[in-house]
């Protein structure tokens, strides 16, 4: 088999050179049916990104009260109000974001230099993810990869709401509240990589279903 069509990046080692020059050590083999189990046990370890991910979640739940109590309060919003907004940004944020979610992880691999871009879903996990068969990233490309859709969505979606809709925030809060919390799988894998200190890459294989995980030796 052969790297995705592109092939990596300058200095990036594909993934024939992963699997045999023995500089590179394999430490993780990541089965697709496994993911929830992997996800759980990442986001639970000690760090930075589980601290920012618990961190922005509790922000957006504390602002979701804030608006309501405030909107009340000032007679903005009444009953319907509130639970329309609630309803619609908890479908929003838990399932018609999906779509724009993994388009723009597809777009952050293309960006990245791959070409063989497939699109997947394991609906008894409810997981959707993109990958591209035998594409080598580093852990810093990883990180990129990751956080590109919960960035782009947070500041797009905040920025229009402020400027052209502050009467919809609690809709808006909402779903980024749920979107957000659904990014859980973008920040485990970026706190697993981010736990190995030193050179980490990665590359899925779409025929096998896995993920496999190398370091550099020296």
């Amino acid at each position: 088999m052969t790297n995705s069509k592109a092939g990596p990046s300058k200095g990036m080692p594909d993934a024939g050179t992963l699997e045999n020059d023995p500089v590179y050590t394999k430490i993780h083999e990541l089965e697709f049916s496994e993911m929830i189990p992997f996800v759980l046990s990442n986001i639970r370890k000690r760090g930075i990104i589980p601290l920012l991910y618990l961190g922005i979640n509790l922000i957006f739940l504390l602002l979701m009260v804030l608006i309501i109590v405030g909107g009340v309060g000032l007679e903005l919003l009444n009953a319907w109000s509130i639970i329309w907004q609630l309803l619609g940004g908890f479908l929003a944020g838990s399932i018609l974001v999906i779509v724009p979610h993994e388009l723009l992880h597809g777009l952050a691999y293309r960006i990245l230099g791959a070409r063989k871009i497939q699109f997947g879903a394991d609906l008894q996990q409810f997981i959707f993810y993109v990958t591209a068969h035998r594409f080598t990233i580093s852990k810093g490309q990883l990180a990129f990869l990751a956080m590109t859709p919960f960035v782009l969505i947070n500041l797009v979606l905040i920025t229009l709401t402020l400027v052209w809709a502050k009467e919809y925030l609690l809709f808006a809060a909402t779903l980024l509240f749920c979107h957000n919390i659904m990014c859980i799988g973008d920040f485990a894998v970026l706190n697993y990589a981010c736990k190995h200190r030193g050179e980490l890459y990665t590359y899925d294989d779409t025929l096998n279903k896995k993920s496999y995980f190398f370091t550099r030796e020296g």
